[in-house]
């Protein structure tokens, strides 16, 4: 009896296994398990650390609208809601399995010590969540729970997802949406093409009467530095010189 470990623990928790003799045993002890040790002879040289794992939950609130979407909106006749709100429910425990590897890396030793590790899980779990679903590729058009669940899951590895819940769910049509944006991609690019040869022409006329401009004025500088010029220019036009003393 000495060495059967599961009677040192309560039904339904579960334990870790430390001895001097062989550090933590990667293996956890479950409930109904059969588990007997030598190591547990020897006085003081094993440790079992009880836990009680417990789920928690966290609710996911996210909205938002799809890229562009006021444009697109407004561009539609009945100026369709492309915007978006969703909430979720996720519920999850630390994996038992987890528990050795939990103690061995981060020094948790009872169920407040998981609760809280827990608890961080579970915000980092949100938040991913939160950016998974908003930053879907054109927009959270559909929600699938069990396709969340894989992705928590492959995420935090040491969490046991239970669910992650829809509890409601707006989101905006995408037939509609990809109609409103290809519509208006298309107007713009006639509107572009309608324009930019005026603007090609208003902006050559600018430049040209800017280059006249210029050469007006320095022809003004240069005959007002050298007034004999004007005669010289008036002879070369076949006009008569100015009179005198004027």
């Amino acid at each position: 009896m000495i060495g059967w470990l599961p009677v040192r623990i309560k039904p339904g928790s579960y334990a870790v296994i430390v001895t001097k003799t062989g550090g933590v045993d990667p293996a956890v002890m479950a409930p109904g398990s059969f588990r007997w040790s030598a190591a547990a002879f020897l006085p003081t040289n094993m440790r079992l650390i009880a836990f009680a794992p417990a789920s928690a939950e966290r609710h996911v609130e996210l909205s938002g609208e799809l890229p562009s979407a006021a444009a697109y909106s407004a561009f539609m006749a009945g100026e369709p809601d492309f915007s978006y709100a969703i909430t979720l429910r996720l519920i999850a425990s630390p994996k038992p399995a987890a528990l050795p590897e939990l103690f061995s890396r981060w020094g948790i030793a009872d169920d407040a010590a998981l609760s809280a590790w827990l608890d961080a899980e579970l915000d980092l779990a949100a938040t991913e969540l939160r950016g998974a679903v908003s930053g879907a590729a054109g927009g959270p058009t559909s929600i699938d729970g069990p396709s969340l669940v894989a992705l928590v899951s492959s995420r935090r590895p040491l969490l046991d997802v239970r669910d992650v819940e829809v509890l409601s769910s707006r989101v905006p049509d995408m037939d509609l949406y990809n109609d409103a944006r290809r519509l208006y991609a298309s107007y713009i690019e006639r509107f572009r093409a309608s324009v930019e040869p005026a603007l090609a022409a208003a902006s050559s006329k600018s430049a040209t009467e800017q280059v006249q401009i210029d050469v007006l004025k320095r022809y003004g500088e240069l005959l007002e530095r050298y007034p004999a010029l004007v005669d010289y220019l008036s002879i070369q036009a076949g006009l008569p010189p100015r009179a005198a003393g004027r």
